[in-house]
């Protein structure tokens, strides 16, 4: 093996690599030999048949399996003698695939940059009497109240209102041409502005059951939904049948719906439920917050790799949910392109953040042994419901199981930089603050499909 390696810039590398033909030669024949002990072929048996008729039907096939997994041993080897860590996998170029004369590829990869964690220790804390208030009590047994709803047909009138629920079918047009991807049929749909996108509740309010209802609506140019943009479209919709949403009183009888022997009793739980809840998301907010003061003390450079990984990452993600909240494949490819510079942005910070924990835990020596690993995926597992096959049998496969182990390890180093904090005292009030950079989440809204 031959090995050339060029340094592009701090982290950059890029290995040349040249496989000697007595090497090939050596991994053809292992390859044809276990070809020739597992099929057959007519007129021979097994193990019989020649190299020639082995080479003419499954040639190919057996040359890039060959040249996939000389590849792979031959990076990983030149990696191991030059003491090279990549922080992601290189990005593999061939160059010479003939095997009857040699194989050359290059392996061109960025450097896991190497970090000596400092200011870590000692940092000043909020350390916040979490309270919960009476007022917050009553809101989240409102919105059990409103998981326990139930839908009821109304047949005392026939106009839909808003806050109703109706049975229909809405389609968008535009000079009377359907717009396909646009429509909605037979559907129950909550009749709000919250819910339904693009002013489709103009449509519903008001309609008559059985009776076809048109509006209209123009779009501006740069509208999120690229087949309605600059387009003037009309709404037809038909409520075919009226439901109105029932709550649950809150009583007695409600509480022992939910497990409880008194109302009393009910919403004592709640108040545990929201202290915990509460108290996790203050923790959750220091720990962040120690996190950034970290970053901020210890610059590095970021290899374009790893960054280059997080941000096709986070616009998979991105693109999945938007999709998921109704958008179409294009729109959602276009609002993604539209976060480039967010993502960008984000992404550098998550690798920022990965590599100086990794370097963190690395540094004080921390590690997940097996014990703990396979607890975490019981843990897990168990608490997967109906998707318990599901979970066992993603974290059989050892590299989900590594990344498994390498979280841990990640949540081990946060907790010990907490540990290691000093904590202040502050008013309850002020531990309730966002973490910086924190959104609202946006409501869910409901759209043709």
């Amino acid at each position: 093996m031959n090995v050339n390696i060029e340094t592009a810039d701090n982290l950059r590398r890029k290995l040349t690599i040249e496989v000697e033909p007595d090497e090939i030669k050596r991994e053809l024949d292992r390859a044809f030999n276990e070809l020739k002990r597992g099929v057959v072929l007519k007129g021979f048996r097994p193990g019989r048949a020649p190299r020639k008729l082995l080479e003419r039907f499954f040639g190919d096939q057996v040359r890039g399996e060959v040249i996939q997994k000389l590849v792979k041993e031959y990076t990983d080897k030149a990696l191991a003698e030059n003491d090279l860590k990549p922080v992601v996998p290189p990005e593999i170029v061939t160059e010479e695939t003939d095997l009857e004369k040699s194989l050359k590829f290059s392996a061109t990869f960025d450097l896991r940059p190497q970090i000596e964690v400092k200011d870590y220790e000692g940092l000043k804390v909020p350390d916040a009497k979490v309270e919960v208030t009476d007022e917050q009590v009553d809101e989240a047994i409102e919105r059990f109240r409103e998981r326990q709803a139930t839908l009821k047909k109304v047949e005392d009138r026939t106009i839909v209102e808003e806050g109703d629920y109706a049975l229909a079918t809405v389609e968008a047009f535009e000079n009377d041409q359907p717009l396909s991807s646009v429509k909605s049929e037979d559907r129950l749909i909550e009749v709000s502005r919250r819910s339904l996108a693009h002013g489709v509740d103009e449509a519903l309010i008001g309609a008559e059951i059985g009776v076809e209802t048109k509006t209209t609506r123009t779009y501006e140019a740069d509208y999120t939904q690229k087949e309605l943009a600059g387009k003037t479209v009309e709404w037809r919709a038909l409520a075919k049948e009226i439901y109105r949403r029932e709550l649950p009183a809150i009583d007695e009888d409600f509480a022992k719906d939910q497990g409880e022997e008194s109302l009393e009793a009910f919403r004592a739980k709640v108040r545990e439920q929201l202290l915990a809840h509460a108290k996790q998301e203050a923790d959750l907010r220091v720990r962040q917050g120690l996190l950034d003061l970290v970053i901020e003390r210890n610059p590095i450079e970021l290899p374009e790799s790893l960054v280059a990984r997080e941000v096709n990452a986070m616009e998979a993600e991105l693109h999945s949910t938007l999709e998921s909240g109704g958008l179409s494949h294009e729109d959602a490819t276009e609002r993604v392109k539209q976060s480039a510079d967010d993502l960008k942005s984000r992404a550098e910070k998550r690798a920022r953040t990965t590599l100086i924990v990794d370097a963190l835990a690395e540094q004080e020596k921390i590690e997940i042994d097996d014990d703990a690993l396979a607890s975490k995926v019981a843990e897990i597992v168990n608490a997967s419901g109906r998707n318990r096959d599901k979970a066992a049998e993603f974290y059989r496969n050892e590299e989900n199981l590594e990344g498994l182990r390498q979280t841990m390890r990640r949540e081990k180093a946060l907790d010990l930089i907490l540990e290691r904090a000093k904590r202040e005292e502050v008013s309850p009030a002020a531990s309730e603050a966002p973490a910086s950079g924190a959104a609202a989440p946006e409501k869910d809204r409901e759209e043709p499909a």
